[in-house]
């Protein structure tokens, strides 16, 4: 009897497990364009269960973001940039049509509220002629960029008596690691009545909204810095000395403290970013009127309170730059690294996105801010507009919700 020998493409072929083994190893955007291969790679890498396995290698590999994705929302025209922080996408250096399958209508202008692990939450306002977000007709949209999969959804109206003075606090939630689905926050703060915020939760596991009781009372929240999802949950921060953040897990509001250089009652430093890195909480600020360096703060484990990570000073930096004008300089993002003196942080300069690195105040140029991405912004444009993007497959599905 004649042995037929199989060359290793047919062995790998017939070998589902081994395949996805190869697969799986290969970044999400590449991946996209195998599908084209043969019917069993696109139903293989089209999979949701591959979706999230690829998804979780990926977020294990490396927990640092693929780019940043700013959104200019306050010009004539919403704008969009990716700023790569790996590898060298030319793609990404300019602005883009990141949202162009979306088909938004001329009269609705995009805001992005939040980013979190390939998933990015949008807001589709209805222009009236001004920016307040309470004032307009709202939707909502939860997409994911790379996949270009997007699904519509009708954000709940407050119950308050007169509906005009409320503010809106959105956050997202979605740990691949952990669970295959996502959750979205949203608080209605009426601070002019009861400042007990209404909660209302979205589990893209149930498709529906729901209510929660809550009787904390809210502080001052920063209304124009985003939700971050760090540690199996979603803070905010805010002018006074405590905070709020939502423990995804217990599904309950609760109450962390605010450093105190950052609140109003004893206030030395200007705030200048909130964010997350390797499951930290991070905030940053500077001296007022001292701009030598700024601080970073890190928010310990178990909420019990914030201390030092860094002090960055900029006064070598800016002689080895003496043209760059660090005196109006934005931090986009902070961003740990596995070894310490890896860690960087990502600043804007003088319309250039750059790496500093924080303990050998080197810097590298990522990207040039296109016009209406530069600061300082003629109408605002701050670090809280930078958000992390992870090149993923993860399932956005393009159904509309009802809410009750």
């Amino acid at each position: 009897m004649k042995r037929v020998s199989l060359s290793s493409a047919e062995v790998i072929a017939g070998n589902q497990d081994l395949l996805t083994e190869i697969l799986i190893r290969i970044p999400a955007k590449p991946l996209l364009k195998f599908k084209c291969v043969s019917k069993q790679w696109l139903s293989l890498i089209s999979d949701p269960r591959f979706c999230i396995l690829h998804a979780c290698h990926h977020r294990v590999l490396n927990p640092t973001p693929n780019a940043l994705l700013l959104n200019n929302f306050y010009s004539s025209t919403p704008t969009f940039q990716f700023v790569p922080l790996m590898g060298d996408d030319a793609s990404s250096h300019s602005q883009v049509a990141v949202f162009d399958y979306l088909n938004v209508s001329p009269n609705y202008w995009l805001k992005i509220k939040n980013s979190c692990n390939g998933l990015i939450l949008c807001m589709s306002i209805f222009y009236g002629g001004g920016f307040d977000d309470a004032g307009s007709e709202l939707k909502g949209i939860i997409c994911n960029p790379t996949t270009k999969q997007f699904k519509t959804l009708s954000f709940p109206v407050p119950k308050f008596r007169d509906s005009k003075t409320y503010s809106s606090f959105y956050g997202l939630a979605f740990d691949p690691l952990k669970s295959q689905h996502y959750k979205i926050i949203c608080l209605h703060v009426d601070y002019r009545g009861s400042k007990n915020p209404q909660v209302y939760l979205y589990s893209s596991f149930t498709n529906s909204w729901s209510f929660w009781q809550n009787s904390l009372e809210a502080p001052t929240l920063y209304g124009f810095v985003n939700g971050v999802f760090c540690n199996d949950a979603i803070h905010w921060c805010s002018y006074e000395q405590t905070t709020l953040y939502f423990d995804v897990n217990t599904e309950s509001l609760k109450i962390m403290p605010m450093p105190p250089i950052f609140s109003t009652v004893n206030r030395s430093r200007e705030f200048m970013y909130f964010g997350g890195s390797r499951g930290r909480l991070h905030m940053a600020g500077i001296r007022s009127h001292f701009i030598s360096g700024f601080d970073v703060w890190e928010m310990a484990s178990d909420y019990s309170g914030w201390s030092l990570l860094y002090h960055v000073n900029l006064r070598s930096v800016k002689r080895a730059f003496p043209k760059k004008k660090f005196d109006s300089f934005t931090i986009l993002n902070v961003l740990r690294a596995e070894k310490e003196e890896e860690s960087k942080v990502v600043i804007s300069v003088d319309s250039t996105a750059m790496f500093l690195n924080i303990f050998g105040g080197t810097l590298k140029t990522l990207s040039v801010l296109e016009p209406g991405l530069g600061f300082p912004a003629d109408l605002g444009y701050e670090g809280h507009d930078a958000f992390q993007y992870f090149q993923s497959l993860v399932c956005a599905l393009s159904t509309t919700l009802s809410v009750p």
